[in-house]
């Protein structure tokens, strides 16, 4: 509290706090020389009218907190959270630069070059559609900065707006990295991963859930009175009934209620009843795919109703190397799935044309559904024989005498780019029309196609 106006306001943490305890005091002080060399504590003692003590004891308490954190940071921690500061500061005027992208698309090309409206590559990976009063919103993983090199895996959860699905207008970062606390599960090296937002039919609210994958393998659950935020951090780890947190899905049913879909501790997928406020779990409803080992273990889920019946879409676990996908049925959300194969039909590269699906999206009022997926190493591809290749090196390692695999075979593998070391910066999108005529649900690969 005894630090500078003008300090405050340039260090990235202490800005925030600020900003969300004194609400329009830096816009306020802002050019004031003189407030900018005073004291946080003296320009309270003169800013009372617009403050009370409630306020000025939280933002000393957070302060406090900060410091300590920062005192018991190590040299190469400071460095890194300076390093983000300045990543973090250039985001507040990155939809004010560039030049608007003249070229409008008409068509959904899967696995080609993606702008924005402005002519920037989108950052919406493991991501999903949310459609609300005449607007679609494409929200996912910002990989920006993940070159495979550096420690960063996600920079915050980016949105994107449509009225058309083609072209798209970046909204920025909907919620935000911490870059100050390397504890946080927002912080940039931390594995955030696979965001989904439903709005609660009981509280009105949106409800994100997303997972940390690694060692923390739990989920982070956030709230917001709007879809593009401000979100609030409700939950920081979470793992429902024990299980580590794993790739996941949740949905809705006709009345409101949420159910989450959750590959639980590489066990099982597990259908789990959410709490009518979407926070909590209630209770198990469903198991499938149980005591598989990888790559035949599921992941990578995605749910969706059609004609009374509910499909799973699940992929095998190879890291972000593409396999096969399964689709599996249900004659409701708390029964059991069960598989009925392979989706991508004539898909020569028996990797489900070298993508992972993450979301269905059906059309408001349509039997119409979209397979969003991520093509994430695209400098990597991967054919038959080399999926095959990917699959006994992987099974291998559980079951060598079943699954054999060469010294010079294991090499190649080797090589392949894996999960700290895939430039997923430069993963692009594999959209595709989930096909529902004569009775079959199937994906089949279309060079373009329009909604």
């Amino acid at each position: 509290m005894d630090m500078t106006v003008g300090q405050a306001l340039k260090e990235e943490g202490s800005r925030k706090l600020i900003e969300t305890y004194l609400p329009g005091l830096a816009a306020r002080v802002c050019g004031q020389n003189m407030a900018m060399e005073l004291s946080i504590r003296k320009l309270l003692s003169y800013q009372k009218e617009s403050c009370d003590a409630e306020q000025i004891r939280g933002l000393e308490l957070e302060l406090e907190r900060l410091n300590e954190l920062h005192s018991g940071l190590t040299e190469e921690e400071a460095g890194k959270i300076a390093a983000y500061l300045k990543i973090a500061e250039q985001y507040k005027t990155a939809k004010e630069t560039g030049t608007e992208n003249r070229k409008r698309y008409d068509a959904i090309r899967p696995g080609a070059e993606w702008l924005d409206t402005m002519g920037h590559p989108i950052q919406a990976h493991g991501g999903a559609l949310f459609y609300e009063d005449g607007t679609w919103y494409w929200y996912g993983e910002n990989k920006e900065h993940t070159d495979g090199v550096c420690d960063i895996w996600t920079w915050g959860i980016r949105a994107y707006a449509s009225t058309d699905l083609y072209n798209w207008r970046d909204l920025g970062l909907i919620i935000e990295p911490d870059v100050t606390d390397p504890d946080s599960p927002l912080f940039p090296e931390k594995r955030l991963d696979r965001p989904h937002i439903i709005k609660c039919a009981a509280t009105g609210t949106y409800v994100c859930w997303i997972k940390l994958s690694g060692t923390d393998a739990c989920f982070v659950i956030l709230q917001a009175d709007a879809f593009c935020g401000p979100y609030r951090l409700v939950r920081k780890a979470y793992r429902p009934f024990g299980f580590e947190a794993g790739d996941f899905d949740i949905t809705t049913d006709e009345e409101g209620r949420a159910y989450l879909f959750m590959d639980g501790s590489h066990s099982g997928i597990y259908g789990i009843r959410l709490s009518e406020d979407a926070l909590t779990a209630e209770r198990i409803v469903s198991r499938q795919y149980e005591n598989l080992h990888a790559p035949f273990c599921r992941e990578g889920v995605a749910v969706f109703s059609h004609g009374g019946k509910k499909y799973m879409l699940t992929s095998g676990m190879t890291g972000y190397l593409p396999n096969q996908s399964d689709l599996a049925v249900a004659d409701g959300w708390e029964e059991t799935f069960v598989s009925i194969g392979n989706p991508h039909e004539a898909d020569e590269t028996d990797a489900s044309f070298n993508s992972q699906i993450s979301f269905v999206y059906e059309m408001p009022g349509e039997d119409r559904y979209i397979a969003l997926a991520d093509r994430w190493v695209p400098d990597d591809p991967v054919d038959r024989q080399r999926a095959d290749l990917i699959r006994r090196a992987v099974a291998s390692r559980y079951e060598p005498d079943r699954y054999p695999v060469t010294e010079e075979e294991r090499e190649i593998f080797r090589q392949a780019p894996m999960l700290k070391n895939a430039a997923t910066s430069r993963a692009g999108y594999v959209w595709l029309p989930v096909l529902t005529d004569g009775g079959r649900v199937r994906i089949e690969w279309k060079d373009f196609w329009r909604v």
